[in-house]
């Protein structure tokens, strides 16, 4: 990135701390309406560095609310969609691909990259614990994403710690499957909704304003915590 594309960042956040940013690795897993959001935030903000993780393909059912894709990417990986986004912001940036499903015997092929900090996108909960497992083991910071779907209102997504999460059945199963792996629930940082779902009976629904909030809170919380 040129500095005419990044001088509102540079006027805001200042020149030293931009260069800590750009410097940082960042693992982004699920590349949803989540991730995709936190992963385009932190890409226009300045971040440089990315390892980007899912196993899936673009669909068109993704279109409605995931804000990497669009119409020419369906029937691709969503990986691969996801680096020619990156790259069509920034060409320089550096972009390490896995398309694999993350869980406990894939979680070891992570253990050779140097990342700074994880962001958990991802829905699966065996996926979920193993990304924290490797967090906690590597003294790597983790920052996870819980239900958006059958959600309306934008306004009640906050990031919290998960042993203060309400109203979400997946931090329920979370919370019960980390307590069993031994991991402190206090220990891990959350964006979630306090929104009761709404349930018709048929499937996860949702549109942008939910999961892009949550994307957004995650991508504001990776910029805040490497001013610690």
């Amino acid at each position: 990135m040129n500095n005419e594309q990044l001088e509102r960042t540079l006027g805001l956040l200042g020149e030293e701390y931009f260069e800590i940013l750009k410097n940082k690795t960042i693992l982004i897993a699920g590349l949803g309406g989540v991730g995709g959001t936190a992963l385009e935030a932190l890409a226009r903000t300045g971040f440089n560095n990315f390892v980007i993780v899912d196993c899936d393909i673009v669909n068109l059912s993704n279109l409605n609310r995931q804000i990497l894709y669009t119409l020419k990417d369906v029937g691709k990986s969503k990986v691969c969609a996801a680096e020619e986004r990156l790259k069509a912001l920034n060409e320089s940036a550096n972009v390490t691909k896995i398309n694999k499903k993350i869980n406990l015997e894939s979680i070891n092929e992570f253990n050779e990259l140097k990342v700074d900090l994880i962001v958990d996108a991802i829905d699966d909960v065996k996926g979920k614990i193993a990304l924290a497992k490797c967090a906690f083991e590597k003294d790597i910071p983790l920052i996870t994403s819980l239900g958006m779907a059958n959600r309306f209102d934008p306004s009640q997504v906050e990031v919290i710690r998960l042993d203060k999460t309400t109203n979400d059945p997946l931090a329920r199963k979370f919370r019960h499957d980390l307590k069993a792996e031994g991991i402190d629930t206090s220990k891990i940082m959350t964006v979630c909704s306090k929104e009761t779902p709404i349930k018709d009976g048929t499937k996860l629904n949702s549109t942008m304003m939910v999961p892009s909030t949550a994307g957004l809170c995650i991508a504001n919380y990776v910029i805040q915590y490497f001013r610690k």
